[in-house]
């Protein structure tokens, strides 16, 4: 199961919300959440919004037996539920996927010219 354990703080016309989110499954999970705040100002890295953010909604990984923190800011008041639990799903196993990758360059592969002769 996925917990979501939200709060807020209300400072000069900005509502902060701060969230901690439990995977205590065993595996890997894909979460969707969604603020019941609008409009969200998402976190940004550089300037540009983190791309767990769309709108009003984030989606990210938690892996097996973790925590993750997540917020945001909106100007609209506070609430006692600023985030919804959309879903969450089993994500993909990423040593599996990493594999994948390195596998199908790997066949694709082949030395520079300088290096087998060839020049």
């Amino acid at each position: 199961m996925v917990d979501i354990a939200a709060s807020t703080e209300r400072r000069d016309g900005v509502t902060f919300v701060s969230a901690i989110l439990t995977n205590d499954r065993t595996t890997p999970q894909r979460v969707r959440l969604e603020s019941t705040l609008e409009p969200v100002w998402p976190p940004r890295r550089n300037g540009v919004v983190v791309p767990e953010w769309d709108g009003e909604r984030w989606q990210g990984r938690l892996e097996p037996d973790s925590r993750r923190g997540i917020g945001f800011a909106s100007p609209a008041a506070t609430t006692d539920e600023p985030l919804r639990f959309v879903g969450a799903k089993r994500a993909a196993d990423r040593a599996r996927i990493d594999t994948q990758v390195i596998r199908s360059s790997l066949e694709r592969w082949e030395p520079p010219a300088e290096v087998d002769g060839r020049r």
